[in-house]
């Protein structure tokens, strides 16, 4: 069994039980304490459960969690996501950057960088305060207090008159004919904010591709993605979702 077989199979099992042991997993699956205890590393640092002395905890991946909940996994590998998103950022320009917690943790790394930036994020636009450039947009509109992000129809009338070097986008879930987000208003910031970008980044770990999280409202094809950063290297079948022009960068080595 693969690691990523595995992966899933404790899912189901933390479905089941709520909570397991690190020595549990490894006597379940017949590896090594060592072998189990990476596969809950993996879990817990890509916000997929929640680690807690001995072993994990079950996130319900039925819905989607809200924001201040998944803004408490301190995860190192989104960390690594937003430096390399970092990359897609370029002096001078004007980017639109979504909510998502990886983004949250690239806003602070642009404190001091001469550009514009367009959010409906309130935390994108509170991480980016503490230096005079780069000069923040926050659009107006009702607030969405468990997600905390910002909707209105004079949001959307902003976004399409800005024209964008790039979007920052991230995903709830990722389907064979796109990228998915729990709630409509949400996904059509996005998409909006996509029609009127020169570039596409989409910043998603690789368990977006499998999770049963409830998010039917699309966001973004797929074939209008430039580049993909993810954790982990997608499986043949997930890489052919994208157009072969995507660029697919994965942050961890195999």
């Amino acid at each position: 069994m693969t690691q990523e077989e595995r992966l899933i199979q404790i899912k189901k099992l933390l479905k089941e039980k709520h909570q397991l042991s690190t020595r549990k997993l490894a006597e379940h699956f017949q590896i090594s304490f060592d072998t189990a205890r990476r596969d809950v590393i993996h879990l817990t640092s890509t916000g997929q459960a929640i680690r807690i002395h001995g072993g994990l905890m079950e996130i319900d991946q039925n819905s989607v969690p809200d924001f201040l909940a998944r803004n408490q996994i301190q995860s190192p590998i989104k960390l690594k996501m937003a430096k390399m998103a970092k990359r897609f950022v370029h002096p001078g320009q004007c980017d639109f950057i979504g909510s998502s917690t990886i983004l949250k943790q690239l806003c602070p790394l642009l404190n001091g960088m001469d550009l514009q930036v367009v959010t409906n994020s309130i935390d994108n636009a509170l991480s980016m305060l503490t230096s005079e450039i780069p000069s923040v947009r926050l659009l107006g509109g009702l607030i969405n207090k468990s997600q905390r992000y910002i909707y209105s129809e004079a949001a959307l009338e902003t976004i399409r008159k800005i024209h964008f070097n790039a979007a920052f986008i991230g995903a709830s879930k990722i389907r064979a004919d796109g990228v998915y987000a729990p709630r409509m208003e949400d996904a059509e910031i996005v998409r909006t904010a996509i029609a009127r970008a020169n570039q596409v980044v989409l910043v998603a770990e690789k368990f977006k591709f499998t999770n049963i999280s409830s998010s039917p409202y699309m966001s973004a094809m797929l074939n209008k993605v430039d580049v993909l950063i993810t954790d982990t290297s997608l499986t043949e079948e997930q890489r052919s979702l994208f157009d072969s022009k995507t660029q697919i960068i994965p942050i961890l080595k195999e």
